[in-house]
């Protein structure tokens, strides 16, 4: 059996060099019963300082963030403070009479009626702002009816964690749960962040800095995201959590069999469930896995806890790519299924000042040209030419022609600020219009399966987004 799990170990090192080598930056944790946790580190956590990912490293965990207000809620419930069945009203007198009857286990569970945001994440509000938005915001479903994942359920449980507790939530989380499970680098901004490095986010091949860059108020992230998002944390301080919960000192028996199984059971699809701040999946094998991701579009989380077998594994990137979401299953099917060759999941992003001088180049150079100073027939020509045919059978060459001349009216001349082309199959440009120096942003997809000829285009403008 050791030599099993040694031998799945190798294969998925070198599983995950050629994810780094395809452009996956961060850090991820493989534990197997019977070995030492395996951590892998990948990229850096500041490309301009060339300061590399680490075990260390603190990233954005996005929604892992859920199960720790899910805990805190349970650790008041512990505590006499509440019961799950209690409806809100009775601690939130100020509410909307259509609010007052959600339960605890609604918010946490997703069925609360509440809609999926308040706000953006850009947009940075206040514990008053919030609550004001929840007063004013209709129900989409009544209480108990409908699951629908909603982040503000979650802030809003945040804010009831202050009401209850008496002191905020961060203190709450740090009090209760924290430094009881010996995490020492979790929080928002509580813990000593000069003596850690907090890792940059990027989104193809730009800078987003740190999360608290950008929608942060002194005391943490808005109330968009508070509770509900925007934890900062550690591989290592992730997996000290997990190993917290394995034994009763933080959460007694009765409230994680709740936090895992709350009664009246949530079901989101045929193989998941929902628990408080958690996802129950059953796998193929008629197991369970304790799981959660997060994501922002920069950051994305992956924890999952196959507790019956006794194998943990989290993933922490700072850089979005399409199929990082990929890696942990592939990481699972190496350790449990036989002979299993993983899959390289990611697609590469290369950035490029010019168009390259390849057949993608070639036909965004045309489709630039032809968004410039384009003729009659030079959309004819461009259509029938570059255009794959499964696009021009379920549009025709008619209509292509006047989206393509309506395209041109909107663009006009345009410069290149940079270029990305994500696994060879979508180029993604940021342009100046030339007639109102705007930015502006095209993304041509191609079709590897013919001759890599266009599959689809758009275009954002700043002036139409404004």
């Amino acid at each position: 059996m050791k030599a099993e799990q040694n031998s799945s170990l190798q294969l998925i090192t070198r599983y995950l060099d050629r994810e780094s080598e395809n452009g996956f930056d961060g850090v991820v944790l493989v534990k197997i019963a019977g070995n030492d946790p395996m951590i892998k580190s990948f990229g850096y956590s500041n490309k301009e300082q060339l300061i590399p990912n680490s075990q260390e490293t603190l990233f954005d965990i996005g929604s892992i963030t859920k199960q720790f207000t899910g805990a805190a809620i349970l650790k008041l419930e512990m505590d006499g403070k509440l019961s799950v069945n209690d409806s809100i009203g009775k601690y939130l007198p100020s509410l909307a009479a259509d609010k007052r009857m959600i339960t605890f286990h609604q918010l946490l569970t997703h069925t609360s009626g509440l809609p999926t945001d308040f706000g953006s994440d850009a947009e940075v509000i206040t514990r008053d702002v919030l609550l004001k938005r929840l007063n004013e915001t209709p129900l989409l479903t009544p209480p108990g009816t409908i699951y629908h994942y909603s982040h503000a359920g979650y802030n809003l449980l945040g804010l009831l964690i202050e009401e209850i507790s008496g002191t905020d939530y961060e203190n709450f989380l740090q009090l209760n749960l924290f430094k009881p499970a010996r995490m020492k680098y979790t929080g928002y901004r509580l813990p000593d962040w000069n003596s850690t490095v907090i890792a940059h986010g990027y989104r193809f091949c730009n800078d987003w800095g740190s999360p608290m860059d950008a929608g942060w108020l002194e005391d943490g992230p808005s109330w968009n995201r508070r509770a509900s998002g925007g934890m900062l944390s550690t591989v290592i301080d992730l997996y000290a959590w997990h190993e917290a919960l394995l034994g009763n000192d933080i959460l007694d028996a009765t409230a994680k069999s709740k936090y895992y199984f709350p009664p009246n059971p949530v079901k989101i699809d045929d193989v998941q469930s929902s628990g408080y701040g958690w996802r129950i999946i059953k796998t193929t094998r008629q197991t369970t896995v304790i799981a959660h991701n997060g994501w922002n579009g920069r950051f994305y989380s992956d924890f999952m806890r196959y507790l019956d077998e006794k194998v943990t594994i989290i993933l922490l990137s700072n850089k979005y790519r399409r199929g990082n979401q990929s890696i942990p299953y592939e990481i699972a099917k190496c350790i449990f299924w036989k002979n299993y060759q993983p899959q390289l999941a990611g697609s590469l992003t290369q950035c490029l000042d010019s168009l390259p001088n390849n057949r993608l180049g070639k036909l965004g150079g045309r489709f630039l040209t032809l968004l410039a100073n384009g003729a009659e027939k030079d959309f004819k020509d461009f259509t029938t030419k570059c255009i794959s045919s499964r696009m021009m059978e379920k549009f025709g060459n008619d209509t292509l022609v006047n989206n393509l001349r309506d395209l041109q009216k909107r663009t006009g001349p345009l410069k290149i600020r940079q270029i990305m082309i994500t696994d060879n199959q979508q180029m993604n440009i940021e342009v100046f219009q030339l007639n109102n120096n705007k930015e502006a942003f095209i993304q041509i997809f191609f079709d590897k399966n013919e001759d890599y000829k266009i599959r689809g285009f758009r275009f954002d403008s700043a002036d139409e987004k404004n």
